[in-house]
C-alpha cells in the first residue's frame, strides 16, 4: 500500500510542477501530458526504489534519500525554465538581442548567397527565407548559441508586426544520412516595422525537439516581448539589414532584451 500511495504522490508533484510550467511559459498543451507522464514514471521507478532499498534505514534518512532527486529535478527545472524580469534600455533606432548566449558567427550574406544557418556543422537552408523576398540582401546574420544555463526564452528584437511565423518540423536521420545536415526544427518569424525588417530563427537541438510559439502572423510585438521558448539545446540566429550598425563581436556572452546588438538610423 505505502508503495501505491508513493507512487499517487509523484504523480500529483509531478502534475503540479508541469502545470506551474504551463502557467509561466505557455507550453505547448501535448508536451504538459507526454513529458509530464515521463518524468512522473520514471520518478516513480527511482522513488520506490530507494524506498525498498532503505526498508531498514531511519525513515529521515528515506525521506532524505527520496527527496533529494525529486528537489534536485524541480531546481534545475525551474533554472530552465525561469522567465527573467528585465528592463528595457534600447531606444527606439537600437536592436536588442533575441537570446542569451554566446555569438557564434557573424556573416555578412551578399546578393548571391543563401540563406543558411550552421549548428555544430550541420548546414539548414532556410527555404522560408529563401523562397520569399521578405529579407533583402544584402544583410547580417548573427549566430547565437544557448547553452543550458542561458535562459531559453526569445523575445522580438524590434517592435513590429509578425509577417511571418512558421515552424518546421525537424527529422529524426542517421548522422551518416546527408539529409542529417537540413532537417534541425526550427521556427522563424519575419518582423517589420516602418524603419526596417528582421527575421528571427528559432533552432532545436535534433535529439530534442521542442519549439513552443507564443505569437502568430499578424500580431504586433514590442521590443523585448517573449515571442517563444526552445528546448533544449539552441541556437538562434537574427538576420538584420545591411545598413544596420552591429554592436557585438564573436564569442561575445549577450542577453535577450538587455544587450543592444546593432543600431539604425
Amino acid at each position: 500500500m505505502n508503495y501505491i500511495y508513493l507512487i499517487l504522490a509523484t504523480f500529483a508533484f509531478s502534475t503540479l510542477m508541469y502545470l506551474y510550467l504551463r502557467k509561466k511559459t505557455h507550453m505547448n498543451l501535448k508536451f504538459l501530458y507526454l513529458d509530464n507522464i515521463l518524468t512522473a514514471i520514471i520518478s516513480s521507478l527511482l522513488s520506490t526504489w530507494f524506498y525498498s532499498s532503505t526498508l531498514n534505514f531511519p525513515s529521515s534518512m528515506i525521506l532524505g534519500i527520496v527527496l533529494v532527486p525529486i528537489i534536485g529535478f524541480t531546481i534545475l527545472q525551474i533554472r530552465f525554465w525561469r522567465t527573467p524580469k528585465r528592463k528595457l534600455k534600447a531606444e527606439n533606432d537600437q536592436i536588442v538581442s533575441p537570446a542569451d548566449g554566446n555569438i557564434i558567427y557573424i556573416n555578412k550574406i551578399n546578393l548571391n548567397d543563401d540563406f543558411i544557418s550552421i549548428k555544430k556543422g550541420r548546414i539548414s537552408n532556410l527555404s522560408e527565407i529563401t523562397d520569399t523576398d521578405m529579407i533583402s540582401k544584402p544583410c547580417w546574420q548573427i549566430g547565437i548559441n544557448m547553452t543550458p544555463f542561458d535562459v531559453h526564452k526569445n523575445c522580438s528584437p524590434i517592435d513590429g508586426k509578425i509577417l511571418l511565423s512558421k515552424h518546421i518540423n525537424g527529422e529524426f536521420y542517421s548522422l551518416k544520412d546527408l539529409r542529417s545536415m537540413t532537417e534541425n526544427e526550427r521556427h522563424t518569424y519575419i518582423i517589420e516595422n516602418d524603419k526596417l525588417r528582421v527575421g528571427v530563427v528559432q533552432i532545436a537541438s535534433k535529439l530534442v525537439r521542442r519549439i513552443d510559439s507564443y505569437i502568430e502572423e499578424g500580431n504586433d510585438v514590442f521590443k523585448g516581448e517573449w515571442v517563444g521558448m526552445i528546448r533544449f539545446g539552441s541556437q538562434v540566429d537574427v538576420f538584420l539589414p545591411i545598413e544596420t550598425k552591429i554592436l557585438v563581436s564573436e564569442k561575445q556572452q549577450i542577453y535577450a532584451k538587455k544587450t543592444i546588438i546593432a543600431e539604425y538610423k
